[in-house]
């Protein structure tokens, strides 16, 4: 797999990819950006990557989306949903033994990708912290709970 191949089958597929340094496409699709990688001493091995899709501002915070990044990969095949330096991103990593083969996958490995981080996004919903003043009631409306009114 070399990085021309990759560029020019993602220009024929509609994106507009760039390579950002040896090994590294970059291009944009449905409103992120991903980067496929792929070593130059494995040529078998690619990865389809959506990096820093959201950014981690506590350590609060950082537990909660260490159990949604399990809650994500136990849900999806082949996705790996990581924490590094307080951002989350995702992957897919396959091994191909051809270029076709990773061709015939893309579009597979980006909709495995937007599965697992809508699943990471549900899970982090699902255990927000309710805001302190989510649960103020105005006096006369406790008032009426209170009498039944």
């Amino acid at each position: 797999m070399d990085a021309d191949r990759v560029m020019e089958f993602l220009s024929k597929e509609g994106f507009r990819p760039t390579l950002e340094k040896p090994g590294d496409v970059r291009f944009k699709y449905d409103g992120g950006y991903y980067i496929v990688w792929f070593p130059p001493s494995d040529d078998q091995y690619v990865a389809v990557v959506y990096p820093n899709f959201w950014k981690i501002g506590s350590p609060e915070e950082e537990s909660r989306a260490l159990r949604a990044a399990n809650e994500a990969e136990l849900c999806t095949k082949v996705a790996k949903v990581t924490l590094f330096e307080g951002r989350v991103g995702a992957e897919v990593q396959v091994y191909v033994t051809a270029p076709e083969q990773f061709e015939a996958t893309l579009m597979r490995c980006l909709d495995t990708l937007k599965y697992a981080v809508s699943r990471f996004v549900e899970a982090m919903k699902k255990t927000e912290p309710l805001p302190d003043k989510r649960i103020e009631l105005k006096r006369d409306e406790v008032t009426r709970w209170m009498h039944g009114n």
